[in-house]
Formats: structure tokens, C-alpha cells, sequence
């Protein structure tokens, strides 16, 4: 089967959220974090009270993120674009009309649009993951193992982007079928690796 569809989440994967929350478990809380304590699949261990949890979340979700995950980003996008393949952004921004105008304002600042064929806000884990089945994206990369496990099984290649490495720091444990890349220069030679997925030329 030929790859042809491509799909990212935002916050964690493209838009740096950790650095925000850091800065406001300070501010709020006086709490001192490192920011792989605050990913996505490991900050209920540090952060184990869900009131503040959802008041630091909520801060972030209504928050314009100017600050790119990685500085392969950009590169990533363009040698994808230019290869054609169809480029998705779907993310859980889609809760509250606050989140999705922060979400737009951090798209539009830093250009983003120009590389995506279409960018999808949900309001739940459970739409997103809807969202990817049904779009028939081939390939998904995603910081949350629950949209990972959703989708396994259901597309080509679920992915988890684990930027803090810790899966291999043997911090998070994972399926043993999960396929795991750590930023975009690993995601451009995954792409690459698979563009034939099962190896058809």
C-alpha cells in the first residue's frame, strides 16, 4: 500500500505546551518541574492532584504557542510537501472556542497552514481518534500513547513521538508493537524508510 496521507498532532509533536506549563506550575503553584515531567503520558505521576492538572491545561489549551518542538520541524514539512504527500494536523484543541483561536493564532504566526492540507480541531481523545480513522491517514504521530493505542490496528503506521526519549530511558512503558521517533529529522527517515509500506516498490 502506497503511503499517501500524513498526519501530526499539535501540542507536544509540532508546538512546544511543556515550557508554558512549567512556567505556570511555578507561578501558580510555586512547583518546580523539568519539562519531560509535564509530557502527556507521564505528568498524572508528577501532577497527581487533577484540579490543578485541568487549571494548568486549561491555561494552556487558550494559549498561542509560538515556540516550534523542534527546529526540524519546518525542514520536515517542506521535504514532505514536496514529495506530495497530504499533510494533516488533528489535535484535541476543539474543546473550547478560546482554544481553537489560540491554536489558529499559533498556526497562522508561525505559517504552519501553508504545509497542511487540513487542519482539524476535536473536542475529545474519542473524536480524534475518529478523526484519523476516518480521513484514512496512512501514517500518525502522535505524544499520547491513548490516541496511539486508539488508532493501532486501525490505520497503517501509528506512531508515538516521545521527544523526551523516554521510552528508551525506560521511563514510560509501551506495547512492544509501538513504533516510536523522537523528532522530525527521525520522522523524515521514517517516512522515507516506509514509503512503500511492506516494502512494495
Amino acid at each position: 500500500m502506497q503511503i499517501k496521507k500524513i498526519g501530526f498532532d499539535l501540542d507536544g509533536v509540532i508546538l512546544d505546551n511543556t515550557t508554558f506549563k512549567k512556567e505556570n506550575y511555578k507561578k501558580v503553584y510555586n512547583l518546580d518541574f523539568e519539562n519531560w515531567q509535564l509530557s502527556a503520558n507521564i505528568i498524572d505521576e508528577f501532577v497527581p492532584d487533577r484540579e490543578m492538572r485541568k487549571k494548568i491545561g486549561t491555561l494552556a489549551s487558550a494559549r498561542k504557542f509560538t515556540k516550534l518542538l523542534d527546529e526540524n520541524c519546518i525542514k520536515t514539512l517542506n521535504n514532505l510537501n514536496k514529495k506530495n504527500y497530504e499533510l494533516y494536523i488533528v489535535s484535541r484543541r476543539g474543546l473550547s472556542d478560546n482554544g481553537q483561536k489560540a491554536a489558529w493564532e499559533s498556526i497562522n504566526e508561525l505559517e504552519l497552514g501553508k504545509y497542511f492540507k487540513k487542519i482539524i480541531f476535536c473536542e475529545n481523545e474519542k473524536e480524534k481518534i475518529e478523526t484519523i480513522i476516518n480521513k484514512g491517514i496512512d501514517i500518525f504521530f502522535d505524544d499520547r500513547i491513548g490516541v496511539i493505542e486508539g488508532i493501532l490496528g486501525k490505520i497503517s503506521i501509528p506512531v508515538l513521538f516521545d521527544s523526551f526519549d523516554l521510552v528508551a530511558r525506560g521511563i514510560i512503558k509501551v506495547n512492544d508493537g509501538f513504533k516510536v521517533i523522537k523528532n522530525f529529522k527521525e520522522i523524515g527517515d521514517f517516512v522515507k524508510e516506509n514509503e512503500w509500506f511492506g516494502g512494495v516498490c
